[in-house]
């Protein structure tokens, strides 16, 4: 059995191996300055009932980690209270909805970009 053209898939092959993580990079770091966004907006929207100073939302950034790993961080010391509620407090639910949000898109764009 003879196979014609596996040097040039094993060349292909190679040639994807060494771009695909500057790509990568791209769509997790784009991916995560959007998710970023889409929880500013989520806070300006949801604190509504009267305390909102818009500490939390100055302390809301984007930080990088490593070259594939950023994350959106809630640097306030009561973001977590705001964000998953209390006995006392309902939840907002401002970060986990702009996560599930995201997710869906980034799956999309890693996906596209493998195809």
């Amino acid at each position: 059995m003879e196979l014609d053209g596996l040097d040039a898939l094993l060349a292909q092959l190679e040639r994807m191996d060494e771009d695909i993580e500057e790509d990568v990079g791209k769509v997790v770091k784009n991916n995560t300055i959007e998710m970023t966004g889409e929880t500013l907006e989520n806070e300006r929207s949801r604190f509504i009932k009267g305390y909102w100073t818009g500490h939390t939302a100055r302390n809301t950034k984007t930080q990088k980690l490593d070259n594939l790993h950023y994350r959106t961080l809630v640097d306030s010391e009561y973001g977590g209270y705001l964000n998953f509620g209390t006995r006392y407090m309902e939840a907002t639910w401002f970060l986990r909805d702009a996560f599930y949000k995201q997710r869906d898109q980034m799956l999309a764009d890693l996906d596209r970009l493998v195809k």
